[in-house]
């Protein structure tokens, strides 16, 4: 969804587009009486969209002076076409065009508009700078100020504005104003780039994501020493517990080996999971619903494979300290927690072979550094997707994955198939050329 807040005629305008353009389903909107309930709007509107428009800079930087918000957020511009309207506006009232003032739109495009016209542009122009300012209200204020000024010492005779604050406060103060509007292009324009956000948000939520769950190893020696009864409970309760974060993510379920499991789900799906905890709530993901001893770390990905191998960086962090870790697609990792902001650590591999591979095989830099490792177990001249598996500490299935990524890239070949012990169908073995990954992927660390 899609959601526009604004002076009321600006959302009425951008839901008349919207349906113009066979939008209207995905568009929702919010228009406000005063700019100040911007950010209350944006709150509100944050649960259900994925993109947030605001129809002008005011509204757009107090709804988004506040962190929090998990929509993308974006305002409608000011273009050339919005000035058309109004030369030609002001040109039937007057007769000619009048001196005036003028705020909020980019210099460049008011010299263009006005070339354009074949006219003089306006020598009076002050730019709306919320962004550097960070302070919405004294930049409206300063506006007013300016037309103000402008217009009392006898320079202009009408003051326009794209702020409809500064507009209500000119007139208010019985200054001659006009007010700026969006025109239709413009607005549709704005549309058409905050739809193609939304289908991206979409296909993010989409993309693959991996919960990699370590259960504590028995201690020897203890109560807690394999085979007794409390070692048995507790490896149930913790069985239950991995269960339970697999069924409540609506994720698949799939053991590593005897202590370590994972959980296949959308990168959507965890997303809001971790904003629960971001926000101190209960959820899936909520360390304090697992016993003791149990690591969880999260990985996203562009492929199944690159989730995997994020949320073991994950995983290996969180064991250090205790905390809730993902592993994003950059190969950056997040410490999640509810009592502090997130933390981000840089890990990525920045030296351009290593990248150009990494992107060649869909996985992370660092996920080409630890496959090279891994291969380096193992007799790379003749390896299965079994043996790369238990060196990767990944399923075979992924092993397979992956291994096909390597032949797409010339790096993988097959070399024939061996016979194992028992009656197991024969496996494949595969040529790994080790020292072009080698080559490529420098250790990080």
């Amino acid at each position: 969804m899609i959601g526009v807040i604004g002076p009321a005629d600006s959302v009425q305008l951008a839901l008349a587009v919207a349906a113009e353009d066979g939008l209207g389903a995905s568009v929702i909107g919010r228009p406000y009486s005063t700019v100040h309930e911007a950010h209350g709007l944006a709150r509100e509107l944050d649960r259900i969209c994925q993109v947030l428009l605001f129809t002008g800079r005011v509204a757009y930087a107090l709804g988004t002076r506040q962190s929090g918000l998990q929509a993308a957020t974006q305002h409608v511009p000011h273009s050339g076409a919005d000035l058309y309207a109004v030369v030609v506006r002001l040109l039937r009232e007057h007769g000619h065009l009048p001196r005036m003032s003028m705020d909020t739109i980019d210099p460049a495009i008011l010299a263009e508009a006005f070339e354009d016209l074949a006219l003089e542009p306006p020598q009076h122009v002050m730019s709306l700078d919320v962004e550097r300012d960070q302070d919405a209200d004294r930049a409206a204020a300063d506006l007013v100020t300016f037309h103000e000024r402008c217009f009392r010492t006898g320079d202009v005779d009408v003051c326009l504005t794209c702020v409809g604050s500064v507009y209500e406060e000119l007139i208010a103060a019985g200054i001659p104003a006009v007010r700026i509007t969006h025109s239709k292009s413009v607005m549709r324009e704005a549309l058409r780039q905050a739809h193609l956000t939304e289908r991206l948000a979409m296909t993010e939520a989409m993309q693959p994501a991996a919960v990699l769950i370590r259960l504590p190893r028995p201690r020897s020696g203890t109560t807690d020493e394999p085979g007794t009864y409390q070692a048995r409970r507790q490896q149930l309760r913790a069985r239950e517990a991995v269960l339970d974060i697999a069924e409540r993510l609506q994720g698949r379920l799939a053991d590593i080996d005897d202590e370590t499991s994972i959980v296949y789900a959308s990168r959507g799906t965890i997303e809001g999971a971790l904003s629960r905890v971001s926000d101190g709530h209960d959820g899936p993901l909520s360390l304090d619903r697992l016993p003791g001893d149990v690591q969880v770390g999260i990985g996203l990905g562009r492929t199944v494979a690159a989730a995997e191998e994020n949320a073991r960086l994950a995983l290996a962090m969180g064991e250090r300290d205790g905390d809730l870790h993902v592993g994003l697609p950059d190969g950056e990792v997040v410490r999640v927690s509810h009592d502090g902001p997130a933390t981000t650590y840089r890990l990525r591999e920045t030296h351009p072979s290593a990248l150009a591979v990494a992107d060649e095989l869909g996985i992370g830099p660092l996920a080409l550094t630890r496959l090279t490792r891994a291969l380096q177990q193992v007799d790379a001249s003749a390896v299965t997707a079994a043996e790369l598996a238990r060196a990767y500490g990944i399923e075979t299935r992924s092993a397979r994955r992956l291994i096909t990524s390597l032949q797409r890239a010339g790096i993988a070949t097959q070399q024939g198939r061996q016979g194992g012990p028992g009656a197991g169908r024969p496996q494949t073995v595969y040529r790994i050329d080790l020292e072009r990954l080698v080559g490529s992927a420098a250790d990080p660390s």
